[in-house]
């Protein structure tokens, strides 16, 4: 991993929350994307006049879940967008960590600097 210098630590940390908004931006289109199919599973088992009661529909509604390719593809692209978001969120925390370190170890120079001047004079 390429060191970076102490004022370079905001551009990257500002990048890295944009890339964080625009994983949010497909977050929320895949849940609606999500949420239109299992409108379609639960409209499919609404007009099924062979279902007659809740633990029927309840089953129905599980199998179409396993079976309909659109929401199975639909699900699988929101758990990758999430985990995604979890791994950049890791990435910013670090880098946080890591210009908030280099920042404190920048001040221990300083004043190391200004106890040697002040014991030198």
């Amino acid at each position: 991993m390429e060191t970076m210098q102490l004022n370079e630590y905001p551009r990257a940390i500002a990048d890295l929350q944009q890339e964080l908004l625009h994983i949010d931006q497909k977050l929320r289109l895949q849940r609606e994307t999500v949420a239109f199919c299992l409108n379609a599973i639960d409209r499919a088992i609404a007009f099924d006049q062979i279902l007659k009661n809740d633990n029927q529909r309840k089953a129905k509604r599980t199998e179409l879940m396993e079976s309909d390719q659109d929401y199975i593809t639909a699900n699988n692209e929101l758990k990758r967008l999430e985990d995604l978001k979890g791994e950049l969120e890791i990435d910013l925390q670090l880098l946080r960590n890591t210009f908030s370190l280099l920042k404190l170890e920048r001040r221990e120079a300083i004043a190391q600097l200004e106890v040697t001047a002040a014991t030198a004079a």
